[in-house]
């Protein structure tokens, strides 16, 4: 989906609710693309603490 951002401003509930269902929105400024809008994915974390113990023990260099 593209959007101005005088759309964004007068609509930001139905752009927000697009972005929220998935779709990409761009934002245009003068017809030049500026920003991008898209959900957040859940952080799964039994996924991501499997990932950290399979990477093992961890050195951290001294601080200086």
């Amino acid at each position: 989906m593209q959007a101005t951002l005088t759309e964004l401003r007068r609509n930001t509930g139905k752009i927000i609710r697009a972005a929220e269902k998935g779709a990409q929105v761009v934002l245009t400024e003068h017809g030049e693309p500026r920003l991008t809008l898209s959900a957040v994915k859940p952080i799964d974390r039994k996924a991501a603490a499997a990932a950290l113990r399979a990477i093992g023990p961890v050195e951290f260099l001294p601080r200086k």
